[in-house]
């Protein structure tokens, strides 16, 4: 979860009062992304982590969508220039799940689909685009090759 930098431990303590299963890394000027794994190495990154931190540094800047998809893992942040305006992970199986976590967030922020781009990574998005294609006009796809494995 994303907390401000200005949260002191006893504000996220009591998430876990041992302080044994938590772990916070600064995200930006801004942020510290907190999270724990339910196994995993000490020194693992959370791929939320990198995730942010390579969109914050991507081209092109201002407000946007970022969506990354593979598995059952969703992932949606929403940009606006260096502000992160919006971030969440979600376990969606289904297209349609995928399409409504998608619009929610358009939705909440109160963003249009029609001057807001939106950059996928990931799977096959054809079925995801069905039930977006009348909302979302700015839509760019990207494949994971390269990112989560490099060669």
């Amino acid at each position: 979860m994303l907390v401000p930098k200005s949260w002191t431990e006893s504000n996220w303590r009591p998430l876990d009062p041992q302080g044994t299963q938590w772990f916070r890394s600064p995200l930006d000027a801004t942020y510290h992304l907190v999270y724990r794994f339910s196994d995993g190495a000490d020194a693992s990154q959370s791929l939320s982590l990198f995730n942010l931190r390579r969109w914050l540094q991507s081209d092109p800047k201002g407000r946007l969508i970022r969506v990354q998809y593979w598995g059952n893992r969703l992932e949606i942040a929403a940009l606006d220039g260096t502000k992160i305006k919006f971030h969440s992970v979600q376990h969606a199986t289904e297209p349609e799940d995928v399409a409504y976590h998608i619009l929610l967030c358009f939705d909440q922020l109160d963003w249009s689909g029609t001057s807001v781009p939106l950059f996928w990574e990931g799977v096959d998005a054809t079925a995801v685009r069905h039930w977006t294609r009348h909302f979302i006009t700015h839509w760019h796809e990207r494949s994971l090759d390269g990112i989560l494995h490099p060669h």
